[in-house]
């Protein structure tokens, strides 16, 4: 009996891996056709740039400023080795937004961000060459919380 219930737990044990990575989601792509309505896309060489209004304490409209500042701006900076995008806002809140990157401006996959404190930049920084970026879907964080996933 104990045997049979140690196999059973060898088992269980060996299979936990499996079913853990099972579990984490693939990174998610989007061809840039598919990348959601509303997002900022470019080189941000000079700058990518959203227009985001906040009332009440929620994003109530937000879309790609164009040729505008826009009050959420993101920067490129790096070279062939490394990929580096500041991000600052001009928001009187925190804002948190999704954010994909691409190598060859076709491509988008999802990558982690960190929200924007007002009157402090957040930069995010890639170990590969970053060509392109899109910016989209801001949302105001709590008081007190940075989120970066």
């Amino acid at each position: 009996m104990n045997r049979m219930l140690a196999g059973c737990l060898m088992a269980a044990m060996c299979a936990m891996p499996a079913i853990a990575s099972a579990a984490k989601p693939a990174p998610k792509t989007l061809a840039r056709g598919e990348l959601p309505a509303g997002f900022a896309i470019g080189t941000a060489s000079p700058s990518l740039a959203l227009q985001v209004e906040v009332v009440d304490g929620k994003v109530s409209a937000s879309a790609p400023a164009g040729d505008g500042p826009g009050n959420l701006r993101a920067a490129r900076s790096g070279d062939a080795t490394q990929t580096t995008l500041m991000v600052s806002s001009t928001l009187p809140v925190s804002i948190k937004f999704d954010l994909y990157v691409s190598t060859d401006g076709g491509t988008f996959t999802y990558t982690s961000s960190c929200g924007v404190t007002p009157g402090i930049s957040s930069f995010e920084m890639w170990e590969r060459p970053v060509t392109h970026f899109a910016m989209g879907n801001p949302r105001v964080l709590p008081a007190g919380r940075m989120a970066c996933d």
